[in-house]
């Protein structure tokens, strides 16, 4: 039987950091912060949601998506 492919915004889709390795999150004021995996329930809380990420760069882009996401969600609650 196939192993089913993960699909966006799977766990398994995502790049998970090694211990003690760096990754990137990107904070509810939209500002990206560095942290230091430890596998505790923060990192894999990031991580699970998909909001994990190898580089400054990645974060950066993925932060650009997320604000024209949340202005279309807004223009569509003002219809």
């Amino acid at each position: 039987m196939p192993t089913p492919h993960p699909q966006p915004g799977d766990p398994a889709a995502c790049w998970q950091p090694a211990l003690h390795q760096r990754y990137f999150v990107i904070l509810g004021d939209g500002s990206i912060k560095v942290f230091c995996w430890s596998a505790t329930p923060f990192d894999y809380g990031a991580w699970q949601f998909g909001n994990c990420f190898k580089t400054h760069r990645d974060a950066e882009r993925a932060r650009k998506v997320i604000r024209q996401v949340l202005r279309l969600l807004h223009i569509e609650q003002e219809r």
